[in-house]
């Protein structure tokens, strides 16, 4: 790492920066430290150290990191307005400071609401459909496929007293309007608090301008040190120059920035940012000449854009030809990017003159957020697009961006169902913004063939973390789109449409997709794919309770994965893996519980071999069900155990709200009926939020336990008890689920070994106790050599073991205790 980065990232760690510039108040964007205003300018009032953030914030409003100062007049003036108006918009200049006023206003009143205060930034959302899924999101309510999303807020919030904080608003000004307007219909508890450039224009509105701050009217110390922009100033610049203090001598220089800047905060924190290398003089020199000149008319932006244009664009004028050029690229990023993805943007050397932008604060560097640790202000990102647009090269950078991003689509693709799936989902969801910036670039300008990859690349993604609704949604603009991507790019979008039809349930599309799918994979003669979508094409079956179609389909997607691994194809044993899993389902499904173990332990080795997380955690939910029904309660629970914590770790929906229902199950039999009635009560909630069903094993599953449930507690506790586990799981579904594998590891550690271990790899043990090598394992067993190794490794992993030697000895032991 370039020594410019590295100094960046040690400063960063010491000094934690915020989330985002709005922390700050907008006028954050230079430095955010927190700043012990007392010790920093001894002018100032102590009043500014004492509103410091050391108050307790709810817990759905991020924590500010410097303090706010010369606000107080404004926040009493909004407590009072928010007791009398259910919709309170603050409007004002750019950089005047809205956000981080709104943000001091919820936590100020967080606790008039109980803590149901919600921050939803809606900088980088463009699309106006998505702004309520964007406050779903904020809230906590999960996508669902059949609901919209204001349907759930409004399920979630009913009457209850909330407060919600809408920023950035100004881009989707109407539709913010239209949403803002239809959620304070529905909730009548709920306050919102709306930051934008213009007011809503809906009714009961209350409107907020929100002005640059007091500016002293004279040159003498005293007054200079009374007015909040000259605190600021100060407060700011001595974070970066700590000798720095209002004297006599500067009190001039410091007025003249202030009044210059209409005390706007933004452009006076990039004032002190400069005043740490040019001095206090020098700043205001400076800024007299670019001021004059600004005021005259801005070249980018509306009018009521000029006053945060001119201090952007001085600022601008600042940097080298170089930076200049780099920071017009770099606002091709939405959200958060990495390192790697700035050098494969940006051509030519970067990473020096990535720190002296960093230095000048025009981006934005988070140490605590690797790997994406960079982000541009979206004030400052909003201008160097447009210099971006001037640019006769602006539709290259664009193209560069979108083709980066199909290679990190499909670089993730590759590691799905691998070892690395879960560090390639976590990279995702932090990169969301930009995918999605790259498919929207692609489709406007008709590159079919990069939206065709990117979309058909990440159905895993989308459906794995709950964005069914919006990668549907994608895929459909993707496929309204002329001309074509080829037959490969063609087919693939087909299975991700398929898949993500499945997960929401809706059979029709999902079978269209999917036969015209497997249909184009097999004329490409691609063995692996094609598999996958017969494989997919069996579950639509299923779900419409043709068993014996699906058990056709999933015959040939068999059959079709070891074609893949007879023609060296890359994928195939992963195919084969799932399509034993498929099998798992079907046999339960028959209620065959005999046939459904076999096919999970043929399915096991294999995901095992593949390092497929996901894979595990459904072949573990398949050994619980069948362990449970045949009452091996502890060898139900050590899987049911380890089907939770992959879904856990991935943030699976389907799974968690399949792996609850096996718990529930296992509590059921093991005499604990009110907590089997929470455990079903918070999976029945995570498949109404989200739209998902349980696995379509038969009437059986869903209804025979539950049915029992109630009647051991009764209709009326049952259904409390439910409710207890439904709104547990709401409130926190990550600790629910946290209990849970707690509560099975505990029935776990009372069970031996030997309980835990399946019919196959108790087989493997014994032949490992004669001292057989993988390769006679393997002949003896009629599997191959590396699947014999599979399940060495993890006889050894369930034993504690270290060596054969401990495995031969175990075996040992347990056969004398059995005889």
């Amino acid at each position: 790492m370039p020594h410019g980065l590295r100094h960046h990232r040690r400063r960063g760690l010491r000094n934690r920066p915020g989330r985002r510039e709005d922390l700050a108040g907008r006028a954050d964007v230079v430095d955010h430290r927190c700043v012990d205003a007392r010790a920093e300018a001894p002018w100032l009032d102590t009043s500014i150290a004492a509103a410091g953030p050391d108050r307790p914030l709810p817990a759905g409003l991020p924590q500010p990191v410097t303090t706010c100062i010369g606000r107080e007049p404004d926040l009493a003036e909004l407590r009072a307005t928010l007791r009398t108006h259910r919709i309170v918009t603050l409007t004002g200049a750019g950089g005047a400071g809205k956000s981080r006023l709104g943000l001091e206003l919820a936590r100020e009143c967080g606790a008039e609401f109980a803590g149901a205060c919600w921050l939803v930034e809606l900088a980088a959302v463009t699309d106006p459909d998505l702004i309520p899924r964007a406050i779903a999101a904020a809230v906590g309510v999960p996508e669902h496929f059949e609901r919209p999303a204001a349907d759930g807020l409004a399920a979630r919030l009913g009457p209850a007293n909330a407060l919600v904080l809408l920023d950035n608003c100004e881009h989707l000004i109407a539709a913010t309007a239209a949403v803002t307007a239809e959620l304070l219909a529905r909730c009548g508890g709920l306050r919102i608090v709306a930051t934008s450039r213009e007011r809503l224009g809906i009714t009961g509105e209350a409107v907020h301008h929100v002005r640059g701050l007091s500016v002293p009217d004279s040159d003498d110390p005293a007054v200079v040190a009374r007015a909040d922009s000259a605190r600021l100033f100060l407060a700011r610049a001595s974070a970066l120059q700590p000798r720095l203090r209002l004297t006599a001598a500067n009190a001039r220089s410091i007025g003249q920035i202030c009044r210059r800047l209409d005390g706007l905060p933004l452009a006076i924190e990039l004032a002190a940012a400069r005043a740490g290398s040019l001095g206090v003089e020098q700043v205001a020199a400076r800024l007299d000449d670019q001021f004059a000149l600004l005021t005259q008319g801005s070249r980018v932006g509306l009018p009521h854009h000029r006053t945060l244009a001119a201090a952007v664009d001085w600022s601008y004028h600042l940097l080298t030809p170089a930076e200049r050029e780099l920071f017009e690229n770099l606002a091709v990023f939405a959200g958060s990017f990495a390192i790697d993805d700035i050098r494969a943007v940006c051509a030519g050397e970067t990473d020096d003159l990535l720190a002296g932008l960093i230095d000048k604060s025009l981006v934005v560097f988070d140490p605590d957020n690797p790997p994406n640790c960079y982000r541009l202000l979206e004030t400052l990102r909003g201008y160097g697009q447009a210099r971006l647009r001037e640019r006769p090269d602006g539709d290259r950078i664009s193209a560069a961006h979108a083709a980066h991003f199909r290679r990190v689509a499909e670089s993730a693709r590759a590691a799905f169902h691998g070892p690395a799936e879960l560090v390639w989902l976590t990279r995702l969801e932090a990169t969301h913004p930009n995918i999605r910036a790259a498919l929207t670039w692609s489709v406007e300008h008709g590159d079919v063939v990069t939206a065709t990859a990117i979309a058909g690349a990440i159905p895993h993604f989308w459906g794995t973390h709950g964005h069914y609704r919006e990668g549907r949604q994608w895929l459909a603009r993707v496929a309204a789109m002329p001309g074509t991507a080829g037959p490969f790019l063609t087919a693939r979008a087909l299975l991700a449409t398929g898949i993500l039809a499945i997960i929401q349930t809706d059979v029709p599309p999902a079978r269209d997709a999917l036969d015209r799918a497997a249909a184009m994979f097999g004329e490409l003669s691609d063995h692996p794919l094609r598999a996958h979508a017969l494989r997919y094409r069996g579950l639509t079956a299923m779900m419409a309770g043709d068993l014996t179609g699906a058990a056709d389909h999933i015959r040939e997607s068999l059959h079709c994965a070891r074609a893949a691994i007879a023609a060296g194809q890359p994928g195939g044993r992963l195919a084969e893996g799932w399509a034993y899993l498929l099998q798992v389902v079907a046999a339960l499904g028959r209620q065959d519980f005999p046939a459904a173990r076999a096919a999970a332990e043929a399915a096991e080795p294999v995901l095992l071999e593949c390092g497929d997380r996901e894979g595990i955690g459904w072949v573990s939910l398949g050994l619980a069900v069948t362990a449970w029904h045949g009452d091996r309660l502890a060898e139900g629970a050590a899987h049911a155990r380890t089907c939770l914590e992959v879904f856990a770790d991935l943030h699976g929906m389907a799974g968690l709200a399949n792996g609850l229902a096996v718990a529930a199950y296992l509590a059921l039999s093991g005499s604990r009926a009110p907590r089997s009635a929470e455990l079903l009560g918070a999976s029945e909630a995570v498949r109404e939020d989200t739209g998902i069903s349980l696995l379509p094993f038969g009437a059986w599953w869903a209804l025979e336990p539950r049915a029992k449930a109630a009647t051991v507690l009764g209709a009326g506790a049952f259904d409390a008890h439910r409710r207890t586990g439904a709104d547990a799981a709401r409130t926190d579904l990550r600790g629910f689920v946290g209990k849970a594998i707690g509560e099975l590891a505990g029935e776990t550690a009372e069970s031996t070994p030997e309980q835990t271990l399946t019919p196959r790899e108790n087989q493997v043990a014994e032949l490992v106790a004669l001292g057989r090598t993988n390769r006679q394992i393997a002949r003896a067993l009629g599997i191959s050599e590396k699947t014999a190794e599979v399940h060495v490794r993890h006889i050894m992993g369930k034993l504690d073991a270290r060596a054969r030697a401990e495995v031969a000895a175990w075996y040992a032991a347990a056969s004398t205790r059995s005889k």
